[in-house]
């Protein structure tokens, strides 16, 4: 009888194991809308971020984001360094997320920085129901309210960006993350990892 309730109990075990293990949902059991995590064996190190579906666009400057990986864990990173250049703005913009209009959703990443030395040189969060997937500039984005890495931070610690309202947005969106900097006087830079959205119902 032991042995066969030992067998069950390792059973049980095993099976709650693979439940927790699905990168579906997210705990406690919230419906995966749209995730990225930029897993390792995807990413060509140091070259331009060129996922399926992403736009990388430099709106001022020529740098764009990047791939990076560490510790084999994948992310984004943008960094003004070397450019020489006045200003560099580079916008890294999701694929298209469907939101259904009772998905109550909630977006979640987390981001981090280092040799960041004056605030002006930031890290933003916008979200669009109206972007094409080419024209950036031409889109109304509405700026979101998240906890971001910045000046402060620095030595490449991960903030949680906390849950982030997405309820009254549904359709088709986009999110973007906006780096403001240059090469001159603004170095630093900024990484991005495990963005979810998931409804929040």
């Amino acid at each position: 009888m032991k042995n066969i309730f030992k067998s069950f109990l390792a059973i049980v075990t095993v099976s709650l194991a693979v439940s927790c293990s699905d990168d579906t949902d997210i705990a406690p059991f919230k419906p995966l809308i749209f995730s990225e995590d930029f897993p390792e064996p995807d990413i060509n190190y140091n070259a331009t971020f060129d996922f399926e579906g992403w736009t990388n666009f430099a709106e001022t400057g020529t740098k764009l984001w990047i791939e990076r990986d560490y510790n084999n864990d994948g992310y984004i990173q943008f960094s003004s360094f070397g450019s020489s250049q006045s200003s560099n703005i580079g916008w890294a913009i999701t694929p298209e997320i469907t939101i259904s209009e009772d998905a109550n959703a909630v977006l979640s990443f987390s981001s981090a920085s280092n040799f960041v030395d004056n605030p002006d040189n930031k890290l933003e969060v916008f979200i669009s129901t109206d972007y094409d997937g080419t024209n950036v500039l031409a889109a109304t984005w509405d700026e979101l309210d998240a906890i971001v890495a910045n000046n402060t931070t620095n030595n490449y610690t991960y903030i949680p960006s906390g849950e982030i309202d997405l309820s009254s947005y549904s359709g088709t969106v986009h999110i973007a993350f906006k780096v403001t900097g240059n090469g001159t006087t603004l170095d630093g830079l900024f990484q991005v990892d495990k963005i979810k959205v998931y409804s929040n119902n």
